[in-house]
């Protein structure tokens, strides 16, 4: 029926997803963003390695600058859009992964077991941890 083709949307798997339905993708960046921009309020934060003159509290900020700071090595700029502002070793070109990767300098690991201590930057990990660690399916 061309009605429900038409409530479908595909992600970026390449699943279909109907429209309104949640994946947690958005959320888990939700996530993230609100624990970096919690953690850079407290004014823990460094200047840009690569320029040494840039410097924010504010993670929207981050990312734009690691999109185009000039003094930043861009070997293959258009596999590589996004690079790390606080380190030399990280690029991607999907800005979810920047948001992650800067997290993790700052120790932000928002997805935490319930059953044990284990934290993670990352929501799959931990469900893989779940899965490994107790035995819980999900």
């Amino acid at each position: 029926n061309f009605g429900n083709w038409q409530q479908m949307v595909g992600d970026q798997t390449g699943d279909d997803v109907f429209s309104g339905q949640d994946t947690g993708a958005q959320n888990s960046q939700d996530i993230i963003s609100v624990e970096i921009n919690s953690f850079l309020a407290q004014g823990k934060h460094t200047s840009c390695v690569h320029c040494r003159k840039f410097s924010s509290t504010d993670l929207s900020s981050l990312v734009e600058h690691g999109r185009t700071c000039p003094s930043m090595a861009r070997p293959h700029a258009f596999k590589y859009r996004y690079v790390c502002y606080l380190c030399t070793t990280f690029s991607s070109h999907v800005v979810c992964n920047l948001r992650v990767h800067i997290g993790a300098h700052f120790n932000v690991k928002p997805f935490a077991c319930e059953r044990c201590d284990f934290r993670s930057t990352r929501n799959h990990r931990l469900k893989q941890h779940r899965e490994r660690v107790h035995g819980m399916m999900m």
